[in-house]
């Protein structure tokens, strides 16, 4: 079966606050931030939600939690309309109305990112392991299972205190990582200058659904900021929504199984490089494999990238979900940018392409939740 790659946990979407708490019942009366009416209700029901995240008007740490009924979290819910001067019609939030994608606030935190600076490590491109200080925007996510921590997803760094990630790896309570480890490469065996911070909210994007691969994408806001280094940094965003041709230069890297008998995974970072599949060929892929068609019903449309290895040996693979599928524009100069955000699969170095989430397809929902209101 098409498989997520990372744990196994799946579960109802929840919508993660930051502790806020408006102890009631559904149906009962509530306010949101900036005394916006609401009404308690299940966060699978609450539909008005969806234009406040997307504008950036609200982030779901602003969203007041009510109480937890049977199966979900139950949220303080508006019950008018994002985002016009009355609060009545949905509209386009203005900050991103016709902003050239050089000006918007990602492309503009790329300019700060790369104006550092800082020392080039040499890429290690005849092999699979990855230097320190290669991948400064890598984070491995920690979560606490039955008192011992186990590091099964991955992640980027793209703001001092934002972590992207897949929404399959955070979107239940039994499935709620307790930090992130930035700096390391062994990662049970971390150099001088790691750095282990708590995850503080979950952002889940709101219209991912565990039964299907769309939308699976999340950001994880850190308790504090991480504090910048040579082997610590944040990572551009790739912000063309049409790009990039198919014969970039792609990787994968992550912690996960790297063998796929034993399910050992590694304790190094590794990288793998990969060929983008074209659209069309990769949905021809998938329409062979009925548990595919049952998770993906609208096929690979635009918010998702397909990528392969030809000779059927390196992929992506469980344990690396979250983790970034990276475009390489320079090796020399070490620049790059996240390009996508690892999926699900079916298996390991098949012939069948990889699944990931299109970054620059989500470049709302990530920039109302790390720059808001445009501020970089």
């Amino acid at each position: 079966m098409i498989s997520a790659r990372g744990n196994f946990l799946l579960g109802l979407l929840i919508l993660a606050t930051s502790g806020q708490l408006t102890v009631g019942d559904e149906g009962d009366e509530c306010t949101l931030k900036s005394n916006i009416p609401g009404i308690c209700r299940a966060s699978s029901a609450c539909d008005n939600i969806d234009g406040y995240l997307r504008s950036g008007a609200l982030t779901t740490s602003q969203v007041p939690s009510c109480g937890f009924g049977a199966r979900e979290e139950i949220i303080c819910c508006p019950t008018v309309a994002c985002c016009s001067t009355d609060m009545t019609t949905p509209s386009t939030h203005p900050s991103r109305v016709n902003v050239p994608d050089n000006e918007r606030p990602a492309a503009l935190a790329c300019a700060r990112i790369r104006s550092g600076n800082r020392p080039i490590t040499v890429h290690i491109l005849g092999g699979t392991t990855v230097a320190l200080g290669v991948y400064p925007h890598m984070a491995a996510i920690a979560y606490n299972t039955f008192g011992n921590v186990d590091f099964r997803c991955g992640g980027s760094l793209i703001a001092s205190r934002f972590v992207l990630t897949a929404a399959h790896c955070v979107n239940r309570d039994s499935n709620r990582p307790a930090f992130v480890r930035l700096g390391a490469v062994a990662i049970e065996n971390p150099p001088a200058g790691f750095q282990d911070i708590n995850v503080a909210v979950i952002h889940i994007h709101p219209n991912y659904s565990e039964s299907s691969k769309y939308n699976d994408i999340a950001i994880l806001e850190l308790a504090e900021d991480a504090k910048e280094s040579d082997t610590i940094r944040p990572a551009c965003l790739y912000i063309d929504r049409n790009g990039p041709s198919n014969d970039s230069k792609i990787f994968v890297a992550g912690w996960g199984v790297m063998n796929v008998t034993t399910r050992a995974t590694s304790k190094i970072l590794l990288r793998a490089g990969l060929d983008l599949v074209a659209a069309d060929k990769c949905n021809a892929s998938f329409a062979e494999q009925p548990s595919a068609i049952r998770a993906l019903k609208e096929g690979v449309i635009d918010s998702l990238l397909c990528a392969v290895d030809k000779k059927q040996v390196k992929d992506a693979c469980q344990g690396d979900s979250g983790g970034p599928l990276i475009l390489e524009t320079d090796a020399v100069d070490g620049l790059y940018s996240i390009l996508g955000v690892i999926v699900a699969g079916l298996g390991c170095g098949t012939k069948t392409p990889g699944l990931y989430t299109r970054v620059s397809s989500f470049l709302d929902f990530i920039e109302g939740i790390v720059w808001p209101a445009n501020r970089v």
